[in-house]
């Protein structure tokens, strides 16, 4: 079932980096439009970002046009299906919606720095990947820990105000993890 329900998430992942890649376009010329563009070329060839690539990037989402309230409808509608939230609700409560359920995964990432990933069984591991984007069903412990600790060292970086962020790498980070790809 997981897979199934992976499937169905995986198919909104195009239309995040093609809203995204969108965004860029629409950015003002800046030091941070290029580097934006670049790495949604990056994505969409395959490749894995890293979180200091994204890390640098955060300002971008805390504005116009990447703050979640400031996301477009399709936007915001790809990534209510990433995080398994029904997409057909007006533009505010989508965003809402959103919000609060980023808001919340932080919280949990916080917390789950402070027990340790280490002391995760490898269900609640896997577990934790799932709710963050990446397909764990066909990945090893070790692998999980790694992506695991990779997503918490962005996560726990970023402020409240970055949250589009924090929503958008559940698919930059998990569409090319090597392994997940089944």
């Amino acid at each position: 079932f997981l897979d199934a329900y992976h499937a169905a998430r995986s198919a909104a992942y195009p239309g995040v980096l093609q809203s995204l890649a969108l965004a860029a376009r629409s950015l003002p010329k800046s030091q941070l439009q290029d580097p934006l563009q670049e790495l949604c070329a990056k994505v969409q060839r395959g490749s894995q970002p890293r979180v200091a690539e994204l890390y640098t990037l955060r300002s971008l989402f805390s504005g116009l046009p990447l703050a979640l309230s400031k996301l477009q409808v399709a936007h915001v509608r790809a990534l209510s299906r990433v995080l398994f939230l029904t997409p057909r609700l007006p533009a505010f409560l989508l965003r809402h919606r959103l919000r609060s359920h980023v808001l919340e995964i932080r919280h949990l990432d916080r917390a789950l720095v402070r027990l340790g990933v280490a002391e995760l069984s490898e269900e609640e591991l896997r577990a934790a990947c799932y709710l963050r984007g990446l397909n764990s069903t066909h990945l090893g412990a070790a692998e999980c820990r790694a992506w695991l600790e990779q997503w918490l060292g962005l996560s726990c970086k970023l402020q409240a105000s970055e949250a589009s962020l924090l929503a958008n790498s559940m698919v930059l980070l998990s569409l090319n993890y090597v392994g997940a790809k089944q």
